[in-house]
C-alpha cells in the first residue's frame, strides 16, 4: 500500500520554487492559448497533453542519478544526429521549412531536442577532459557544436541554430576558452558577414531588412512585426481583457498560438500583465542560477549553464521578435507557446537541472 510519506519522498526531488513558477507560467499560457485559438479546444487540449507528458518525464528525470544521464549522453547525441539526418531526407515540411518527423500519431522536431542534447554533450566531453583541457579540446567541442548547427541551418531553422550556437559557445567559454579566441572569432564573423548574407534564404534577408523599417514591406516581410506591434501597443496599461484581442479574434496576427502568443497575451492583459509574467520568468531563471552556483562538478555546472542559456535565449529571442527588436526567426516562448517538442524539451531541461542539483556529489565523487 502506497503511503503519504512515499509521495512526500518522491516529490522531495522537485524544487518548489521552480514548480511554483512553472504552474503560474503554464496556466497563463493555457489561458492565452485558448484565446489565441479563437476559443477552440483542439490546440488547447493537445497542449494539456504536452504539459502532462512533459511533467511526467520531468518527474522521472529529476529522480534519475546524474551518472545515468552522464553515461547515456553520447548515445543521445548520436541518436539526435540520426534524427536530424532523417529530417533532411524524410522530413515533414511546413511553410517551406523541413523541420519535423511525422510518425503517424504525432510530429516532433529533432532540432528542439538539441537544446537538451548539445549542452549535455559538451559538458560530458569537458568532464572527461577536465585534466587535459587545451586549445585542441575546444576545437573538438566546436566540431560537436558545428554538426547539429549545419544540419539545423539547412532545414532551414536559423533561430534554433543561432540559439544552439549561443548556448554551446557559452559552455566552451566557461570551460576555459581564451578571450583572445573569442575576439578573433568575432572579427572573422564580421569579415565573413557578406558571405553569410549571400547564403541566407531570400525570405531571411527580407526579415532582417524589415527589422530596420517593417513598413517598407507592410504586406510582406514586415507584416508579422507590424501586427505584433499593434497588438502590443493596443493593450495599454491593463489590456483589453481576456478573449478581447482584436488582432487575434479578427485573424490579423499570424502564428498567434506559437511564435506570437505573447503578443496576444500582451493585448489582453496589458503592461501590468506583461510585467507580472516576466517577473515570474525572472524568478525562475534566478532560481536556476542559484542552483548552478551550488553544483560541484564540471558536468553538472556546464550542462546546467547550457540548459539555462537555452531557456533564457528562447525567452529573449521571442520577446525580441514580437517587439520588433530582433528578426522573426521562428522561436517559441518556453512554457508558453503551443508546441509538443518545445514544451516537453523545456520541462525535461528543468528535470535534468533538478537531478544535477539534488545529487550534487555523485559525479564529483
Amino acid at each position: 500500500m502506497i503511503k503519504i510519506e512515499d509521495f512526500k519522498e518522491f516529490f522531495k526531488s522537485l524544487d518548489q520554487t521552480i514548480i511554483g513558477c512553472l504552474i503560474i507560467i503554464l496556466s497563463t499560457g493555457l489561458v492565452a492559448l485558448y484565446s489565441a485559438d479563437n476559443n477552440q479546444l483542439n490546440e488547447f487540449n493537445t497542449q494539456i497533453i504536452h504539459i502532462i507528458l512533459g511533467f511526467f518525464v520531468l518527474f522521472i528525470v529529476s529522480k534519475t542519478p546524474p551518472k545515468i544521464i552522464f553515461f547515456y549522453t553520447p548515445f543521445m547525441y548520436i541518436l539526435g544526429i540520426f534524427f536530424l539526418l532523417l529530417v533532411k531526407f524524410m522530413g515533414y515540411e511546413v511553410n517551406g521549412s523541413q523541420r519535423w518527423i511525422d510518425i503517424g500519431l504525432m510530429k516532433f522536431q529533432p532540432s528542439e531536442i538539441f537544446k537538451l542534447v548539445l549542452p549535455l554533450m559538451l559538458a560530458w566531453f569537458y568532464q572527461n577532459k577536465e585534466r587535459t583541457i587545451a586549445p585542441k579540446i575546444h576545437f573538438i567541442s566546436l566540431i560537436f557544436l558545428s554538426i547539429p548547427f549545419i544540419l539545423i541551418l539547412d532545414q532551414p531553422d536559423l533561430g534554433t541554430a543561432l540559439m544552439l550556437s549561443f548556448s554551446g559557445l557559452v559552455i566552451i567559454f566557461m570551460a576555459g576558452l581564451s578571450s583572445k579566441f573569442i575576439l578573433w572569432g568575432f572579427i572573422i564573423t564580421i569579415l565573413s558577414s557578406p558571405l553569410i548574407w549571400k547564403n541566407l534564404e531570400h525570405y531571411q534577408q527580407n526579415r532582417i531588412l524589415s527589422l530596420i523599417d517593417p513598413f517598407k514591406d507592410a504586406l510582406g516581410a514586415g507584416y508579422q512585426t507590424i501586427q505584433s506591434l499593434i497588438a502590443l501597443g493596443s493593450g495599454g496599461l491593463i489590456g483589453k481583457g481576456w478573449l478581447n484581442s482584436s488582432q487575434t479574434q479578427l485573424n490579423f496576427l499570424p502564428e498567434a498560438t506559437t511564435d506570437f502568443i505573447f503578443a496576444v497575451y500582451s493585448e489582453e492583459f496589458g503592461f501590468i500583465g506583461v510585467i507580472a509574467i516576466l517577473s515570474i520568468y525572472i524568478a525562475l531563471l534566478l532560481r536556476i542560477f542559484f542552483m548552478i552556483s551550488k553544483m560541484q562538478d564540471t558536468f553538472s555546472r556546464l550542462a546546467s549553464v547550457g540548459l539555462l542559456i537555452s531557456l533564457f535565449s528562447g525567452v529573449l529571442v521571442n520577446l525580441g521578435m514580437i517587439s520588433g527588436l530582433l528578426p522573426i526567426v521562428g522561436a517559441p516562448l518556453p512554457f508558453f507557446s503551443y508546441g509538443g517538442t518545445s514544451m516537453v524539451v523545456s520541462l525535461v531541461s528543468l528535470g535534468i537541472i533538478m537531478s544535477l542539483y539534488n545529487h550534487k556529489s555523485l559525479i564529483a565523487n
